[in-house]
């Protein structure tokens, strides 16, 4: 069989300024646009209202660690042409036994977050309208149906047609919220203290006054959630790579799908010095989509938690329950009361843009991660895939919103999202950080495989991301 060749890159790709790739921005951006919703808003501003500006670390960490899980993920698809996903089904032991736990661990995820988003746009929209009676029942109805009608909405069609629209709101709302931060004057002392002295703060003493349910649980579960929930995790990841494949970069530019693992080893990739030359320079395309869109993500993530920080904790005030995004309105009519309006929409279009991209994103994740025990892409009918989706979500999603109504343990969309941040957002991508490393060993030739310290980094990353979940998660649960 003749060896892999890779296509000529495009030229800007071949020089050495990297800033000129900076057009190869795009499937990154819209991962980092989808996870907006609870991460910045919610989680950011959240984590500066309890502790200040001392946990900043915890955002620039996860970002961090998540940014070299996907630039080293992304780095071997392109080169390999294979989805991680499918080389890990020639692991050792049952067929495809690895994907297979990673797509379960996703699909418990995903109801999850469609009821802590909708509840999210739900409390805004009850907060907003201010009807009166029962706060419950009216934080539920409204997130009940924003699920179905993004549901019905998605069922025949795309989220492009809100995408452009998103863009620009949220754009202009990020913008202003980075005015406010700036505008805010934040000590700078302790903002370079919290980013780079991690510790593990305590609450404050009127955190145990005004929130006791906040104080008398372990700051750890709060620290592995912002790691967690911020940049997002596995629901978005896996589906990442679907993106990959539409820009049609590297070996996609003439076959969507490969599957050149076997048992007994990868096809063969020319190590001629020409051929390696243009794996490598169609790898600046992934540096600059991943180290920008990641890039992004924590400039609006410190930019909130800032605001936090300064407005928020200094007022005594927390994102919790079912009141998530009114104390934040004052980010904004701090600079002048007229930005109310900005947002109130910026951040029902970015939150409920989120909600209604969530299907269309997961069918990407779920086909990835079902493509593998395929014996073609077109035995695997996405359409359909996604519709049994939309169902199955939908359906959970509303039973846990309403759950909540009756169970203590999931009353609190800050609760119902720590289950996905911890499990596909830390616990999910540290063991995905180990299954990249020995596929990059096993299928790549010497020539391009990670160097020295990349693979160290990712497997220092994953061990991290790891050992955070597992403390989360048993604090949540035993501590």
């Amino acid at each position: 069989m003749k060896p892999i060749q890779y296509p000529s890159p495009p030229s800007v790709l071949q020089e050495k300024k990297w800033w000129k790739a900076i057009g190869f921005l795009g499937p990154g951006i819209i991962i980092a646009s989808v996870s907006i919703g609870n991460g910045e808003t919610v989680f950011a501003s959240r984590g500066g209202a309890i502790f200040g500006y001392a946990i900043l670390w915890c955002f620039f960490l996860g970002i961090f660690l998540k940014g070299t899980q996907i630039y080293a993920s992304a780095r071997y698809m392109l080169l390999s042409g294979e989805h991680p996903m499918q080389s890990w089904v020639m692991l050792p032991g049952p067929r495809g036994w690895f994907p297979m736990g990673l797509l379960v661990m996703t699909a418990i995820c995903l109801p999850f977050l469609l009821a802590s988003l909708s509840l999210s746009v739900g409390s805004l929209i009850s907060w907003i309208l201010n009807l009166g009676g029962d706060q419950q029942i009216s934080v539920r109805s409204w997130s009940t149906g924003l699920i179905v009608v993004a549901a019905i909405f998605s069922w025949g069609q795309g989220y492009k047609r809100l995408e452009k629209t998103q863009m620009v709101v949220v754009g202009l709302l990020l913008i202003c919220i980075l005015t406010a931060a700036i505008a805010c004057q934040p000590h700078l002392g302790k903002l370079f203290s919290g980013l780079f002295i991690p510790i593990i703060p305590e609450y404050k003493d009127w955190i145990h006054t005004v929130y006791p349910k906040i104080a008398e649980k372990s700051a750890w579960i709060e620290i592995v959630s912002y790691i967690g929930i911020i940049g997002g995790g596995l629901p978005a990841y896996i589906g990442y790579f679907s993106f990959l494949r539409e820009k049609r970069w590297g070996l996609f530019e003439d076959q969507d799908v490969f599957r050149s693992s076997t048992k007994t080893g990868f096809a063969s990739i020319d190590t001629n010095e020409s051929n390696l030359s243009k794996g490598r320079d169609w790898l600046k395309a992934v540096k600059v989509d991943v180290a920008g869109s990641f890039l992004a993500v924590f400039i609006f993530s410190a930019a909130f938690m800032v605001l936090g920080a300064v407005i928020l904790h200094e007022g005594q005030q927390i994102p919790d329950n079912l009141n998530l995004l009114s104390h934040q309105e004052s980010f904004l009519t701090s600079l002048h009361p007229s930005l109310l309006v900005l947002y109130r929409i910026g951040i029902f279009t970015a939150i409920g843009g989120t909600l209604f991209a969530t299907f269309d994103v997961w069918t990407k994740t779920v086909y990835e991660g079902l493509i593998p025990f395929f014996e073609t892409e077109k035995s695997l009918d996405s359409s359909k895939l996604k519709r049994i989706l939309i169902i199955t979500t939908s359906t959970v999603g509303i039973g846990v919103i309403w759950l909540g109504y009756v169970w203590k343990p999931l009353s609190n969309p800050i609760s119902i999202v720590q289950i996905p941040a911890m499990l596909g957002g830390t616990i999910g991508c540290g063991v995905w950080c180990f299954g990249v490393a020995w596929a990059d060993r096993r299928n790549l030739p010497a020539e391009l495989r990670m160097n020295a310290f990349l693979f160290w980094g990712l497997l220092t990353s994953g061990a991290t991301l790891l050992t955070f979940g597992a403390i989360g998660m048993y604090f949540k649960f035993f501590g």
